[in-house]
C-alpha cells in the first residue's frame, strides 16, 4: 500500500511538473491556430497567477478539511480545466480555463509535496526532497519534448488533453492508497463536539483560513501583471489605466502586509497566510527573498527559450524542445547535486547557493550577449547548461533550507511560502518578460512594418514568413535582441540572490543534520 501511494502521488506531482512547461514549446503553434499571438504569454500568466495564488490557501485546506479530500478536489478542477482549454475555440476561453487549471495545479503541487514530507520520517528528508525534485525534474526536462512533439503533429489540444486519463488514473489510485485521514498527526481539530453537523464544522474551518489575505495578494498580483502586459501593448505607459493598475496593486500590497502584520496580533486562529513571527527569523527572509529571485530566471528561460528557437532561428516546435535540453536537463542535475551535497557531504546551504549562484550569472550575462543573428550558435548550449546547473543548486538548495530553519509547527507553512514566492517571482517575471518584447516590437518594428503587417505578426508569428526576405531577416534579429533583454533582466535576478545570500549567513552556517 505504501508503494501504491508514493506512486499516486508521484503521478499528481508529475502531471504538474510537465504542465509547468509542456505549454513553452507548443505557444507558438497554439497561438497561430487561435490567433492574437500578442496576448500569448496570457496563456501561460493566467495559469501562473491562480497557481501562485493559491499554494497556501490550498496548504491550509489541507490541514483543515483534510489532504485527501482536498486533493482530490484538485485533482478535479485540474483535469475538468485541461478538458476545457483542449475545447477552447479563441484564446479567451483557453486563457479563462487555463486560470482555473491553475488553480486546481496549485493545489495538487503543494498537498502532494507537503504529503511526501510527512510519509517519511526527518532523519529521510533529504532522501525524499531527492524524490520529490527528481519528479518534478523529470516534468521538467519532458514538458519541452512532448510539447513540441504535440505540436509537431498540428493536434495541439492533446497539450491538455493527456492531464483527462492521466489525472483520473491518480484520482484513482489516491481515492484507494491514501488513508481519509493522512497525515494523522496533522489533522487540525477544530473547537466544536464531534456531535456538530458539518455545516457547523465547515462554517468553522472556513474561519481559519485567511480568505482576505488570499483576496490582496491575488489583487495585488493581477493588476501588476495586467498592466505589465497590457503597458506599451493596447495601452501607453502613461495611460490612466496602465498608471491606475500600479497604484491599486501597490495598496494591495501594503494592505495584505498590514493584514497579515494586523491577524498575527489579534486573530491567531486564522491560519496567515504570512505568519507575522516569520518575519523576525532572519534566515528563513533571505530563504523567502532566495525563492523569489530564483523563480524569475527559471521561469524565463524554461518559458521563453523555445520561443526565441522557434521565432528567431526557425527551429520547429521539437527542435526548439531539444534546443531546451541544455537548460532542461542541467536544470535537475543541480537539484539533484544539491540534495547529494546537503544530505550526504554535508556541505553548507550556503556555499551550494553560492556556487548556483555564481554559475548563473556567469552563464545567463554570457547567453544574453549572443550576436542577434538567426543562426544557431552551437556556444549558447554551454552557456544555457551552467546556468541550469546553476538555477538546479540554487533552488534544491533555499527550498531544502526553508523548513529547516524555522520551528516544527512552521515547517508546513514555511515550505508553502517559499514554493509560492517562487512562483510569484516567475509569474512576475513573465509579466514583464513581455513588457520588453512589446517595447521593442513596438519602437523597432513600427519603422520597418505597415500598420497592417504589423498588426498580422501581433496576431501570429507565421506573418513574418509573409514578409520579404530582408525584412523576415530583419524582424528576426528584432526578436532576437528582444529576447537577450529578456534574459539581461533574469541575469539581474539572479545577481539580486547574493543579497539573500548574505541573510542566511552565519559563523556557524547551516547544515543538514539527521539528529
Amino acid at each position: 500500500m505504501f508503494v501504491l501511494m508514493v506512486s499516486s502521488l508521484s503521478l499528481a506531482l508529475f502531471l504538474t511538473g510537465i504542465e509547468a512547461t509542456i505549454v513553452s514549446t507548443s505557444l507558438v503553434t497554439i497561438t497561430n491556430d487561435l490567433g492574437r499571438s500578442g496576448q500569448s504569454s496570457w496563456v501561460i500568466t493566467s495559469y501562473l497567477l491562480t497557481y501562485t495564488g493559491s499554494l497556501i490557501i490550498w496548504s491550509s485546506c489541507g490541514i483543515i478539511f483534510g489532504v485527501k479530500q482536498t486533493l482530490l478536489t484538485c485533482l478535479f478542477l485540474f483535469v475538468a480545466f485541461s478538458g476545457g482549454c483542449a475545447a477552447a475555440q479563441n484564446l479567451s476561453q483557453l486563457i479563462i480555463c487555463r486560470t482555473f487549471q491553475g488553480l486546481g495545479g496549485a493545489g495538487i503541487y503543494s498537498l502532494t509535496f507537503y504529503s511526501f514530507v510527512r510519509i517519511v520520517p526527518y532523519e529521510q528528508y533529504d532522501k525524499i526532497s531527492s524524490v520529490a525534485g527528481g519528479i518534478m525534474s523529470l516534468g521538467l526536462v519532458l514538458g519541452p519534448l512532448f510539447g513540441g512533439a504535440i505540436a509537431n503533429s498540428d493536434n495541439w489540444l492533446w497539450v491538455f488533453l493527456y492531464n483527462v486519463p492521466a489525472g483520473c488514473i491518480a484520482a484513482a489510485l489516491l481515492f484507494f492508497a491514501l488513508p481519509s485521514q493522512f497525515p494523522y498527526q496533522a489533522r487540525a481539530s477544530t473547537d466544536q463536539p464531534k456531535s456538530d453537523g458539518i455545516g457547523v464544522k465547515i462554517k468553522t474551518s472556513l474561519h481559519r483560513l485567511d480568505l482576505f489575505g488570499a483576496f490582496l495578494i491575488f489583487t495585488a498580483c493581477s493588476f501588476i501583471i495586467a498592466a505589465l502586459q497590457e503597458g506599451n501593448l493596447e495601452y501607453p505607459w502613461s495611460s490612466g489605466m496602465v498608471i491606475s493598475f500600479f497604484v491599486i496593486s501597490g495598496i494591495a500590497w501594503i494592505a495584505f502586509v498590514g493584514w497579515e502584520w494586523l491577524i498575527s496580533l489579534k486573530a491567531p486562529k486564522i491560519s496567515a497566510i504570512l505568519p507575522w513571527r516569520l518575519t523576525s527569523n532572519r534566515i528563513f527572509m533571505g530563504v523567502a527573498l532566495g525563492m523569489f529571485t530564483t523563480g524569475l530566471p527559471l521561469t524565463v528561460c524554461i518559458i521563453l527559450l523555445p520561443q526565441r528557437f522557434q521565432t528567431v532561428n526557425g527551429s520547429s516546435p521539437i527542435g526548439a524542445g531539444v534546443k531546451l535540453l541544455s537548460f532542461a536537463l542541467s536544470c535537475p542535475v543541480g537539484i539533484i547535486g544539491c540534495s547529494i551535497l546537503a544530505g550526504r557531504i554535508k556541505v553548507p546551504f550556503f556555499y551550494i547557493s553560492l556556487f548556483g549562484i555564481i554559475f548563473q550569472i556567469i552563464g545567463l550575462f554570457l547567453y544574453s550577449s549572443i550576436d542577434s543573428i538567426v543562426q544557431v550558435w552551437p556556444g549558447q548550449f554551454g552557456y544555457l547548461a551552467l546556468a541550469g546547473l546553476g538555477s538546479g543548486l540554487t533552488m534544491g538548495a533555499f527550498t531544502m533550507l526553508g523548513p529547516l530553519v524555522v520551528d516544527k509547527e512552521d515547517q508546513s507553512i514555511a515550505l508553502g511560502i517559499g514554493l509560492q514566492l517562487r512562483m510569484l517571482g516567475g509569474v512576475l517575471g513573465v509579466a514583464a518578460s513581455t513588457a520588453i518584447l512589446n517595447h521593442y516590437l513596438d519602437s523597432r518594428l513600427s519603422s520597418v512594418l505597415k500598420p497592417a503587417e504589423l498588426a498580422a505578426l501581433l496576431r501570429s508569428t507565421e506573418a513574418i514568413l509573409t514578409f520579404d526576405h530582408d525584412v523576415q531577416i530583419h524582424v528576426r534579429e528584432i526578436y532576437a535582441m528582444a529576447y537577450s533583454a529578456q534574459i539581461t533582466l533574469a541575469a539581474a535576478f539572479s545577481v539580486s540572490q547574493l543579497v539573500a545570500l548574505a541573510m542566511i549567513w552565519k559563523r556557524q552556517n547551516f547544515r543538514y543534520s539527521k539528529e
